[in-house]
Order: C-alpha cells, then structure tokens, then sequence
C-alpha cells in the first residue's frame, strides 16, 4: 500500500527484478528437496512437518525447544515464523522488556491474500500466454480497491510442464489481496458461498485470456485468510508478516534473548524466497557470531 516506505518497493523491482523475472524449473518442492540434500550432506539434520511450539529460556539465554511434543536442547534458535507469535505465545513476554514489549505490540501485520487453483484436465493444454500475468480492471491505483472482496486486480501464475519436467499437467493460480477481517466473521455457509463464488469470478475473469477455460478444467480449488493462518500459522493469514515497522523488532530479537533469531517476514523485501536468500543471510552470520 502507499503507507508503505517506498525504499522497500525500489530495492525489490530495482535491485532484484532488473534482469527480468525468472520460473526455476522443478518448482518449489524441487528446490526444497535440492536444499535438504545441501544441508544432509553438510551434516545437518533436517525434518519436514515439524512445528515448534515452544522455546524455553533460562538465565535469559534459550535452552531448548519443543517440536511435535518433543523438547529438544540448543544454544540458539532462528525462527522465520510469525514476528508476534515467536515472541508472545513461543517464547512468553516475561522474558523481554517492557520497552520492547510496548513496541512489538504496535507493529501492524500486513494484510492477506486470496487465491484460487485451477487444475486443466488431462490430456487438454493451456496455449502460452506468459508464466506471469498482473491484471486489472481498476481505472486508478487504490488500495481499498486492492483489498476489497469485489477483485478487480488480479495476478496469474500459469505453469505449464515445461516448469515441472516429467509431468504433462497445466494449471493456473489467480492470487488477490485480501483483509482477513472480511472473512473472519462469516458462518460456515456464508464462507463456502463466498469462496464458491470468488471462484466463478476467477473463471470468468480469466475467459478474457483462455476463453475455453471453464470447458478444460476439471479442479478448482481456493484459499482465505483463514486458509493461510491455518497453514502458515501467520496471525491473520498475513502475507508478509508484519509492515515494514516490525524490522526493528525481528532484528533486535537476540538482544533480548540469548540465541533467539528471527528472519523473514517482515515487509516485502524480508519475506518469502527474497528473505530466505536477503534476510537470511544476515541473520545466519549473527548467529555464526552468537555461537563462536
């Protein structure tokens, strides 16, 4: 949104899009089956499907965690999680200033998105239109008109099997932004009739580019707020965590406790793959220092 600094924006598009935008081939769960190998062969253990619950501290450093029921000693621990969540429920406030405290509750989550999934029928292709697509309806740059239910901005990730080799599948993913209070308090049946028909309003919006669209589907499927919040575990299903006023906090973190580390998801330029690779980085060598 335009309250956003706008440093955050020329560093994404500036420094890393100025070459072009690229599909790395294999998709995600390639890259991540890629990266638990790097890491298995350097020695570290690495397990999938593990929430971490709780992070005890004692004598203000952090002693331990606790994932699926397991607690498990360490000197230090990196989470990429929820910025209020890590400190707040993981950790527990007694052990942070009130300062600290007082700013970390201030700090704005960013808002959610919306998507849908359509999957093509086998043996039916998608003609090539780009892997990427922005699109919009709206005469001018508005926010609310951005996060409002009535979309009229839409982005299309199209994956054909060239991006997934071995497979023959294509599909496509319309991505919207979204607030979470908007979901947040229908009942089940307003719910599944609103996702029902942010559906039928994708297929039709996406007529105007694959008109044969709703003949060579076959799977549709869409995601809420509440679908992120659930997976992801980010308060109100926030996209990238928190607004870019939560830096301060993610990056003092191991001030306030011993060995706690925080990364990612914090404003667009810390978050998803860019604050893996940007963010990362940065607090993989805090960390390195932390423990030698």
């Amino acid at each position: 949104s335009l309250d956003e600094p706008a440093i955050s924006y020329g560093i994404v598009f500036g420094n890393f899009m100025s070459e072009g935008v690229y599909t790395f081939q294999g998709g995600t769960d390639c890259m991540i089956d890629m990266m638990q190998r790097e890491l298995r062969a350097a020695g570290v253990e690495v397990e999938t499907s593990a929430a971490v619950d709780k992070i005890y501290v004692a004598d203000g450093k952090v002693r331990a965690v606790r994932v699926n029921g397991r607690e498990i000693a360490c000197q230090a621990v990196v989470s990429n999680g929820s910025l209020p969540r890590t400190v707040l429920e993981w950790t527990g406030e007694e052990f942070f200033s009130p300062e600290y405290l007082s700013g970390l509750k201030k700090v704005r989550l960013s808002t959610s998105s919306c998507q849908v999934y359509v999957g093509i029928r086998e043996g039916e292709k998608l003609p090539y239109i780009g892997d990427l697509l922005f699109t919009s309806t709206y005469p001018e740059y508005d926010t609310d008109a951005l996060l409002s239910r009535n979309v009229s901005s839409r982005t299309y990730s199209v994956y054909y099997p060239e991006i997934r080799p071995g497979t023959n599948k294509y599909s496509v993913v319309a991505s919207m932004n979204a607030r979470y209070e908007d979901w947040a308090k229908m009942t089940r049946e307003e719910y599944r009739a609103a996702k029902k028909a942010m559906i039928e309003d994708t297929l039709t919006a996406l007529e105007q580019y694959i008109p044969e669209i709703r003949s060579i589907c076959d799977y549709t499927e869409a995601a809420t707020p509440l679908t992120f919040q659930r997976y992801t575990g980010h308060l109100q299903g926030a996209t990238f965590g928190s607004k870019f006023d939560g830096l301060r906090y993610s990056m003092e973190l191991f001030k306030q406790v011993g060995g706690l580390f925080h990364t990612g998801s914090v404003g667009i330029i810390m978050s998803g793959w860019l604050g893996a690779a940007n963010y990362g980085v940065i607090t993989a060598n805090e960390v390195d220092r932390y423990l030698n």
